[in-house]
């Protein structure tokens, strides 16, 4: 028979306690009852709204957990990060089930550490990948989606190293792009590197169908009017210059270097000029750069040494 993902998405059908594997897994006994451990997601929202809004809240998609949408039936475990149309909820402060389930050293890990050294011991618990992203692999958990990530990553085998806990992208890079994408267990990393005052950079080489013009990259370089909608339902579109970023040629491709990170962003800059993008490659994130055995696409590696410094950096 075939055995379950154990790249956790969070989708998985939580009444079915026991896998194909034959074990149990992250539950507890209590009172004689399989008890499934973390709580729904809709409980994160238990002070400021009813079960139903809660419900309607996940439904909309305008709830994020650690930069992904959850399903309804999702289960928080501490450390994972919850957003509201962006912003943070404090959930494991407002529910009292989580903090009973939490072990010290989970408890310490969840909180702002205050040296690097503190930093570095709380990452030990996680996992933290660097994946070449292929052409056709799309940056979602959703198991309905035949592309989805994690059953890229199980055929690349990071189940192997996973630890047996749940995986997420950290950002993302459309189906058609190819690149460095970082994947981690680590609720803190996608808001510690992703929100807006961070501005870490991010590298990304694209093949434009025709030459660019030096008018056009002076454009590019001081901004373009672009319009851009969040990746989430209700999410208004937005139309405004971009911000001012570098952008060199090499031969007939380009080198654009972003902090900001609009929803296909380079794709729209320029279509805005008349261009069409025929490929787009990211070689490096936030610090972090393709190498060795993620050289070639759909390579992979756990982060090591000065890669996890730089992790810690976006930590601390």
């Amino acid at each position: 028979m075939p055995t379950t993902h154990v790249l956790n998405s969070g989708s998985t059908n939580h009444r079915s306690q026991k896998h194909n594997d034959g074990h149990l897994h992250d539950n507890n006994k209590v009172n004689g009852k399989i008890e499934e451990a973390g709580v729904r997601v809709n409980k994160a929202f238990r002070q400021t709204h009813s079960r139903r809004e809660a419900d309607a809240l996940v439904a909309s998609g305008r709830v994020h957990v650690n930069g992904t949408k959850p399903e309804p039936g999702t289960r928080l475990q501490p450390g994972d990060v919850v957003t509201l149309d962006g912003k943070r909820v404090a959930w494991e402060r407002l529910e009292p089930t989580s903090k009973k389930r939490q072990t010290k050293e989970t408890a310490a890990s969840s909180k702002a550490a205050s040296t690097p050294a503190d930093v570095r011991q709380s990452m030990k618990k996680f996992v933290y990948i660097a994946y070449h992203k292929p052409k056709g692999v799309t940056c979602t958990t959703d198991q309905k989606d035949a592309t989805n990530l994690l059953a890229a990553l199980q055929r690349a085998g990071v189940e192997k190293k996973s630890k047996n806990q749940r995986l997420f992208p950290v950002g993302r890079l459309d189906k058609l792009s190819t690149g460095l994408l970082v994947v981690t267990s680590d609720g803190r990393v996608p808001n510690a590197v992703l929100a807006p005052d961070a501005k870490y950079q991010k590298q990304y080489v694209v093949k434009p169908h025709e030459r660019v013009t030096d008018e056009h990259l002076r454009e590019l370089r001081s901004g373009v009017i672009i319009t851009t909608t969040a990746q989430r339902k209700g999410a208004k579109p937005l139309t405004a210059k971009t911000m001012p970023c570098q952008v060199d040629r090499r031969g007939d491709d380009l080198c654009f270097t972003l902090e900001e990170g609009r929803n296909r962003q380079i794709r729209r800059m320029l279509e805005a000029l008349g261009y069409r993008t025929l490929a787009l490659h990211r070689p490096s994130f936030a610090g972090l750069k393709l190498h060795g055995r993620t050289a070639a696409p759909g390579g992979w590696a756990l982060l090591e040494g000065d890669e996890l410094d730089v992790v810690a950096k976006w930590l601390k």
